[in-house]
């Protein structure tokens, strides 16, 4: 199934506080937001403790959702902004004046998901946070300093070096 594009009868039910469409909307998107917890937290313990808590206050607070057609959306912003604050303590930013960064050539090489998941993975948790924000969730760097409490700027050099080192990273993995 499409979890992007929920049945709005399903999403009715919900509203409502039917508990079996509860279940079935819990069926439908942990994989979606279990992904996401993953990438922030990288743990899987932490993730799994993340998608928990997401999914507590999602059910304590879908009447307060004003545009039911948007219900994905709020419940990934729910599962970020939790996965954020529990990675906070974890999320230092690494000074990158002394890094050398490398020119914005083209990357023409081929990979898959796998290979991409596992250099996101080994990034600076700092720069993957702004990475999967931006990149991943679709966040402006307003909005992601602002989650991350870092000014515009750090978060635009912190993708800017994301970037430089997936592609050293990706490189590599093609290499080996």
């Amino acid at each position: 199934m499409n979890v992007q594009k929920l049945d709005s009868n399903l999403i009715s039910k919900v509203l409502r506080g039917d508990r079996s469409a509860q279940f079935q909307l819990f069926e439908q998107t942990k994989g979606m937001l279990y992904t996401t917890c993953y990438r922030i937290v990288n743990d899987e313990d932490e993730a799994n403790d993340v998608l928990q808590d997401s999914y507590v206050e999602i059910f304590q607070k879908i009447n307060a959702l004003k545009h039911p057609e948007a219900l994905i959306g709020w419940m990934k912003t729910i599962t970020v902004r939790k996965a954020i604050l529990q990675s906070k303590k974890k999320i230092h930013f690494e000074p990158i004046e002394n890094v050398e960064m490398e020119s914005n050539e083209a990357f023409d090489s081929w990979f898959d998901a796998e290979m991409l998941d596992q250099a996101i993975l080994s990034l600076p948790a700092g720069a993957r946070a702004v990475f999967l924000l931006l990149s991943v969730e679709g966040y402006s760097h307003k909005e992601s300093a602002e989650m991350l409490g870092i000014s515009e700027s750090t978060s635009k050099s912190q993708l800017h070096y994301a970037k430089a080192l997936l592609k050293k990273r990706i490189t590599k993995l093609l290499q080996v």
